[in-house]
């Protein structure tokens, strides 16, 4: 990809569209209340047929009483006496939800009060909660859940475990010579390993790393930091190359050894990861379907990467790693603090592959659609000049499901930043989102060089800050970042969340003037923005990178060599071979006439397939997969410290979306039925991460003391 910068970069936060409401009666905003506090409020959702799901109360970001099945609360709430943050919320059937907040100040008083809780929360059908009731000034306390059951403790409150088999509303009444006071718990039931507790699914990928480059060092860090061992009690490890890194090496077409050392630049000179690249690392110059696999061609292809571009003078780093040692250069916490910091403290999987073993559109079009691209391994566009693919998607399944998704994009084709003035004029504001290689994206967005009327839900891209209204855009469904910052302040986030990464501005593509630290920093904004704001509590936040780059990675991404430079500590680890299936009946193929690619047929007649010996020639895409890429999974559920070794792609993220909001059944290939179900991750019953963790503020060149983005500096 080329970089390019804009001269000027002016975030504009655009408030968004509010469709559904809730109107709250009593209490009146900044009024002082005495206890229990009389609530009355009624909602609606005109965007959703089949209307509102449930009500709820919070006190002070807790969730407090819940009204399922209602569009009104009546209720009373017995609070401490001072300043009540309160926010009265609803939730539509269709997935979207509003609020409204409702400060008040509650007056002292000598009445009867009385606090309920549950812990955990949220249980598995089968397990325990423990509720505990806190009552002053009371001579009974009555506990009574809309299951029917009904508990008595004495005046001063105690302890009821309880087993509930649904979800369930537990009312604590309080009685006293005074009067009495009333407040509620919930406590959520989900199936047994089930991920129904999630609402919310957000998917980020960045531009072009493998595993080993920007992970391959988590051990020795997670170690140090006393963060190997689960709350199961196991310890986990990850498989890098800490103890990999005298022995692995690459050489260069004049015979000298390349072996893995550490990087002392933020910027590097790119490398390619395109078809033919992607085989060549893997067995340096054999494709066959009975090669031996050797991980040896990484230094050969980036140096001829570099030679090519140097000599043509089309691409924008400054090619002085001529001989390809940067592919074996790798980074850690010095430079990836923040990362290191998440990937450890949260969950991580060191079998996280990308689906296609090609550069970054062809993986990021078998994550819409399952994991075709039927056929294609080039960009059908810059590469190709094919019209739009019509491949069923995943935001086309949502939609017939009747399931909201939203794709927050970072940066414009102008490589501008999203929601702001771009200088180029229209074409350059134009919003980049790869999903608009599928025709299906039309219906959402598409050029309006004609300055016609957008036809409804479309609008004029002025919604969106482009002030020459060249595109027409459905801002519900395609949006700039800002939005997602207001949509997790209203509580309006998605079922499913994909955020474009910010393509030439912070995607951490390799590039002699991009730095990664400016990726990080603006992944990070994105991941704590949503553990600070109400919708951390049932959400997952899945982060990975489209393909591997052409950086090294020492687990090869074919079927029955997954484990081969695997070191046997590890103990067993399941090769790659359930995932690695076709998607459709497409094989990568060479066109008619060569060189001119059709819809289905794109590969160039010396490339890997193009001879009926080949190993895509015999079995397709699933001769092999994309690299390795780094990861980690972040929610409220995520277990801590916990390490994956269950193969994986981009589409189990799929899968995963489908199986919780379509079906079990859902599907959009036999790729992506395939796939992992992800519980693993998961601990619903614990809720591990309840209480975000605090990261460290992303390494910087203020952090750092000096500018380590350095293009010179490429090899050991």
């Amino acid at each position: 990809m080329k970089i390019l910068r804009c001269s000027s970069l002016i975030l504009v936060a655009l408030a968004a569209p509010a469709f559904a409401s809730v109107t709250v009666t009593s209490p009146a905003p900044g009024s002082t209340v005495s206890s229990p506090v009389h609530y009355v409020a009624t909602s609606t959702a005109p965007t959703c047929s089949t209307g509102v799901s449930s009500m709820g109360i919070y006190v002070n970001n807790k969730l407090t009483y819940m009204a399922h099945g209602a569009q009104k609360i009546d209720t009373q709430l017995s609070l401490a006496a001072g300043y009540e943050h309160t926010v009265v919320q609803e939730w539509d059937k269709c997935g979207g939800s509003t609020f409204t907040t409702v400060n008040i100040t509650v007056s002292a008083s000598s009445g009867p009060s009385v606090s309920l809780t549950a812990t955990p929360p949220s249980i598995e059908s089968g397990s325990s909660s423990m509720l505990t009731a806190t009552a002053t000034n009371t001579t009974q306390v009555v506990i009574t859940g809309t299951d029917g059951s009904s508990y008595t403790l004495p005046g001063t409150g105690g302890k009821q475990a309880v087993g509930p088999s649904a979800t369930t509303t537990y009312t604590a009444q309080a009685s006293g010579s005074q009067g009495s006071a009333m407040t509620t718990a919930i406590i959520s039931v989900v199936p047994a390993g089930s991920a129904n507790a999630i609402a919310h699914v957000i998917f980020l990928m960045q531009e072009n790393h493998s595993f080993d480059n920007y992970f391959g060092m988590l051990n020795p860090y997670r170690q140090s930091k006393g963060w190997t061992k689960g709350d199961d009690g196991k310890t986990y490890t990850v498989d890098g190359i800490d103890d990999k890194l005298t022995t692995i090496n690459n050489v260069d077409d004049a015979g000298d050894v390349f072996k893995l050392y550490k990087f002392t630049t933020t910027c590097i000179d790119d490398d390619s990861s395109a078809w033919q690249s992607s085989y060549g690392d893997v067995t340096r110059y054999n494709p066959s379907a009975t090669r031996k696999i050797h991980m040896d061609g990484f230094v050969h292809n980036a140096e001829g990467f570099a030679k090519a571009c140097a000599k043509s003078g089309t691409c924008d780093g400054q090619f002085t790693d001529l001989n390809g040692a940067r592919s074996m250069g790798y980074y850690d916490q010095t430079f990836l603090n923040y990362y290191y910091y998440m990937a450890s403290q949260f969950a991580v999987s060191d079998r996280w592959f990308s689906p296609v073993a090609s550069k970054s559109i062809s993986n990021r079009i078998a994550v819409y659609t399952g994991g075709t691209t039927q056929g294609l391994v080039q960009d059908p566009g810059s590469n190709d000049h094919l019209s739009t693919l019509n491949i069923a998607n995943i935001f086309q399944e949502l939609d017939q499901a009747h399931v909201s998704w939203k794709i927050y994009y970072t940066s414009t084709d102008g490589f501008c930043a999203a929601d702001g003035d771009c200088p180029g004029g229209g074409t350059a504001a134009y919003p980049a989102v790869y999903f608009t290689h599928m025709s299906y994206a039309f219906k959402y967005l598409h050029g309006n060089p004609t300055k016609a009327a957008c036809t409804a839900p479309l609008q004029k891209s002025s919604v969106v800050g482009d002030s020459t209204n060249s595109f027409c855009i459905d801002p519900n469904h395609i949006a700039p970042l800002t939005r997602y910052y207001t949509d997790l302040t209203n509580g309006t986030l998605p079922s499913f969340a994909f955020i474009e990464a910010g393509y030439g501005l912070s995607d951490e593509h390799p590039g002699s003037t991009t730095s990664i630290l400016g990726g990080q920093a603006q992944v990070a904004k994105v991941v704590n923005a949503l553990m600070a704001s109400p919708s951390w509590k049932n959400s997952v936040f899945f982060f990975s990178y489209d393909e591997g780059g052409g950086p090294y990675d020492h687990v090869p991404p074919v079927p029955g060599h997954s484990n081969d430079f695997t070191d046997k500590s590890m103990g067993t680890i399941p090769d790659i071979s359930s995932i690695a299936v076709n998607a459709d009946s497409y094989k990568p193929c060479v066109p008619p006439t060569p060189g001119k690619a059709t819809l289905h047929c794109d590969l160039p007649a010396s490339w890997p397939g193009s001879k009926p010996t080949d190993a895509p020639s015999v079995n397709g895409f699933a001769a092999q997969l994309g690299f390795r890429v780094p990861n980690f999974v972040v929610s409220p559920f995520a277990r801590r410290h916990y390490v994956s070794h269950t193969p994986m792609d981009h589409t189990a993220i799929i899968k995963f979306v489908e199986n919780r909001f379509i079906g079990p059944s859902a599907h959009l290939t036999p790729r992506d039925a395939a796939q992992p179900n992800l519980l693993e991750f998961f601990d619903f019953t614990n809720t591990p991460w309840a209480t975000p963790p605090t990261p460290p503020t992303p390494a910087s060149n203020a952090s750092l003391g000096y500018n380590p983005c350095q293009p010179t500096h490429n090899g050991p």
